[in-house]
């Protein structure tokens, strides 16, 4: 999340992604880590030959045939007129089965842009991913000094107001094993466990200039989408009119569009 001019250059607004985001995990499986860049091979890509997705992929050649060989057995790759192989029913019906009823950008855009003309302020739409918050949507506000960030980007979720709302949604075990690369000891351990008692007690998150200088955020949790992953919305804006009447206004109304989610 960045402030931004509107006479700015797009690609001068989009805030960085979180670089803690790219780190590795340990305690994870190489062949299902390679099985899954063959299948992002197969579903981001053109109808490729063995040789192809190997190359795309950056997997030898030998392991990418027997994966291929696995998911075609499973109805999850299949080979054209051609011999190049391209994503199968079973992944097809898996992909639609996911999705069915789990539209959660459309569903709740009407909602985000209604926020938006209410408090002429940006509104986000984000998810947890790990212990990092996704931005799935964003409806920018018309002002020339507004709130900015890029739809994809990630971002520590104890540091933001979107974050916040979902971790005080969690109870101990759950928090403890989402924040498990990312947990903070001392001091700050017992601040964010005081800020996440606090999100609790109000109904709302609050970032005060935490993700981004000169920037406040409010959020709250947003039941009842996408098979139980964990979404809120928040509206930011510029510190200078995100004033203490604004942010309970805010909270007030995220609260209350929470409550009726769920």
């Amino acid at each position: 999340m960045r402030i931004a001019n509107r006479g700015a250059q797009r690609g001068k607004n989009m805030a960085a992604p979180d670089e803690t985001a790219t780190r590795p995990r340990s305690h994870t499986v190489g062949v299902l880590s390679k099985a899954v860049d063959v299948l992002e091979a197969l579903v981001f890509g053109e109808a490729q030959t063995l040789r192809e997705i190997a190359e795309a992929s950056g997997i030898e050649k030998a392991a990418v045939y027997r994966i291929l060989n696995t998911l075609e057995e499973r109805g999850l790759a299949i080979r054209d007129a051609h011999k190049r192989y391209v994503p199968g029913p079973q992944l097809l019906a898996m992909s639609s089965a996911l999705m069915k009823g789990q539209d959660v950008v459309s569903d709740l855009l009407p909602v985000m842009n209604d926020l938006r003309d209410e408090f002429q302020e940006t509104v986000n739409l984000g998810v947890l991913v790990g212990d990092h918050i996704q931005y799935l949507a964003i409806v920018e506000s018309h002002l020339s000094l507004r709130m900015t960030a890029e739809v994809g980007s990630l971002h520590s979720a104890r540091s933001t107001a979107l974050g916040k709302a979902i971790l005080a949604s969690l109870d101990d075990e759950q928090l403890r094993f989402t924040l498990a690369a990312d947990m903070p000891d001392g001091d700050e351990a017992r601040t964010l466990h005081d800020d996440l008692q606090h999100t609790r007690d109000r109904g709302y998150a609050i970032d005060f200039e935490e993700n981004e200088r000169g920037a406040i955020c409010v959020a709250a949790i947003v039941g009842g989408a996408g098979h139980g992953r964990q979404h809120a919305l928040s509206v930011s804006g510029p510190i200078t009119r995100m004033t203490p009447p604004v942010i309970e206004r805010l909270g007030a109304r995220l609260r209350e569009l929470s409550a009726r989610s769920r």
